[in-house]
């Protein structure tokens, strides 16, 4: 996810299904063209997680931490504390391959794979105002895992993915 002119990376697999996963967390600042790393994430290590961000403040929810162990656990990040604070679960059923961005003052989860490689299209909107989730209306598409998606003004776009539903 972007906060400003920044950029920010964190979590993933270094050899996938081989345990390999991780919980460091990097800033880019294309300015210096320069790496550097924040806190360390405050989950568990895991790999497969949405991310996005909401003003000065970044987010990470879901993933997998080892085979069919998918995660519902959502976490904020506050750009000028450094600092990482759980905030209410995921609400939806745990997931990997989900997609995840803002809108406003909201962020969105939705997609991916659920226990027992079931994939889904359902959506979710957090407000971090009152820390609540709130199901909203599917995507119009096919279920999928591994989509990706972006947002420009007042939409999300979500596109591209996976169907094992062929």
């Amino acid at each position: 996810f972007t906060i400003g002119a920044k950029g920010y990376i964190g979590t993933g697999d270094d050899a996938f299904g081989t345990g390999g996963l991780k919980n460091d967390f990097w800033e880019y600042d294309p300015l210096t063209n320069n790496w550097t790393q924040m806190m360390d994430f405050a989950g568990t290590a895991r790999s497969l997680a949405v991310g996005f961000s909401i003003g000065t403040k970044g987010y990470i929810g879901t993933g997998s931490d080892g085979p069919s162990s998918y995660k519902q656990d959502f976490w904020e990040w506050d750009q000028a504390s450094n600092v990482w604070v759980q905030k209410a679960d995921f609400t939806g059923e745990a997931r990997e391959h989900a997609v995840g961005f803002s809108l406003g003052t909201k962020g969105y989860i939705g997609t991916g794979y659920k226990y027992g490689n079931v994939q889904t299209k359902d959506f979710w909107e957090w407000d971090p105002a009152t820390n609540t989730w709130t199901q909203k209306a599917n995507f119009g598409g096919s279920e999928r895992a591994g989509a990706v998606c972006f947002s420009i003004g007042t939409k999300g776009y979500l596109g591209t993915g996976y169907d094992l539903n062929f």
